[in-house]
């Protein structure tokens, strides 16, 4: 049954992926923020076998998470304010989603995410996936975490054991190739490069800051490596912006929005959050490409396996939010780009 004809139901069993974020974190720490419960509450739910990490109870408290697992629970555990309860997403925003779908089967949903919607959360429920999925899904899945800012390539699966591998092959790296594009603030001097930069992200300002290898080898920071190419180079209001083609090894939490930033010291379009200076040229352009909504010059514009796990029935698959190509295994995903990448490519000189 497809996400097109699933009944609006209520369920209760709350499944969250670990991101790199959270690897290595124990999982009694990670329940007491994600719960908003006590240490003490926190020890008595996994003392219970309340705490599925991978459909296995944990009742070690100071189990060490990876990246990849999937921590299960009752939504009963989850504690709310009760002034400040969540609304549920309205009707629209379903529609909204239906819209971003590039592929989907049995298994999994591939989306072209807009700008502005959360993979792992956020403030407005009509803008958050999972809130979305969970009114129709008893199970879903989201393999990989994608910036809210960020538009592109999101891959669900509706099982675990599909998620399982197509994570296991995200965490493997070697078979997987992940490409974005960008457009950045200012110019770079080398028409291509490897930025091989270990990061390490400060929880109090919610940022990641470039190391350097000695930091690396003292076990304190995730090395991470993105490769860049100029496509193209444009004025624009008296500024100069800078098209980028760019690949990510590692997958680190704003790996691309840190390196573009600290190292090439040429931050993404309107990132504030990473140095991205605004003037009144650029701000008007923002609003003109946003309106009031929120987002950054960034998309995930391709992923290509190497052995995709699921049954794709067509060889080239093509709709208004990307392409698929699958040969010998091997699929190629491609998303359209985004409206606003589209509208600011139209509006840069040529």
């Amino acid at each position: 049954m497809f996400l097109t004809t699933f009944i609006k139901s209520h369920f209760t069993k709350l499944s969250v992926p670990i991101f790199n974020s959270h690897s290595g974190s124990r999982i009694d720490k990670f329940l007491i923020t994600d719960l908003n419960r006590s240490w003490n509450e926190v020890q008595k739910y996994i003392r219970n076998g309340e705490i599925n990490v991978n459909n296995k109870k944990i009742k070690d408290h100071q189990f060490l998470l990876q990246e990849g697992d999937i921590v299960t629970y009752w939504d009963k555990l989850k504690k709310q304010d009760q002034n400040q309860l969540r609304p549920l997403p309205n009707v629209q925003s379903y529609e909204d989603l239906k819209k971003m779908i590039l592929y989907e089967n049995d298994q999994i949903i591939i989306l072209n995410k807009k700008h502005g919607y959360a993979s792992q959360g956020g403030a407005n429920p009509n803008y958050n996936i999972p809130e979305i999925l969970n009114l129709y899904f008893k199970n879903f899945y989201i393999i990989h975490r994608l910036d809210q800012l960020t538009a592109g390539l999101l891959i669900i699966a509706k099982n675990k054991d599909v998620a399982t591998e197509i994570s296991r092959i995200i965490q493997e790296k070697a078979f997987i190739t992940k490409k974005y594009i960008a457009v950045v603030q200012g110019t770079i001097k080398s028409q291509k490069g490897l930025i091989d930069r270990p990061l390490l992200f400060n929880t109090n300002n919610q940022k990641q800051t470039c190391y350097n290898e000695e930091q690396l080898l003292e076990g304190k920071y995730l090395p991470a490596r993105t490769s860049y190419e100029i496509i193209e180079e444009y004025e624009y209001g008296n500024e100069i912006y800078t098209v980028l083609d760019l690949q990510i090894f590692e997958g680190r939490k704003h790996q691309i929005r840190a390196h573009l930033s600290q190292v090439l010291k040429t931050p993404i379009l309107f990132d504030q959050k990473y140095g991205f200076q605004f003037t009144k040229s650029n701000r008007e352009l923002q609003t003109q490409l946003f309106g009031e909504n929120q987002g950054i010059m960034l998309q995930a514009k391709k992923m290509i396996f190497q052995n995709f796990p699921v049954d794709i029935n067509e060889q080239f698959y093509q709709n208004s939010n990307g392409s698929m190509i699958q040969k010998n295994g091997k699929l190629e995903i491609e998303a359209t780009f985004s409206n606003e990448f589209e509208s600011l490519l139209q509006l840069l000189p040529k």
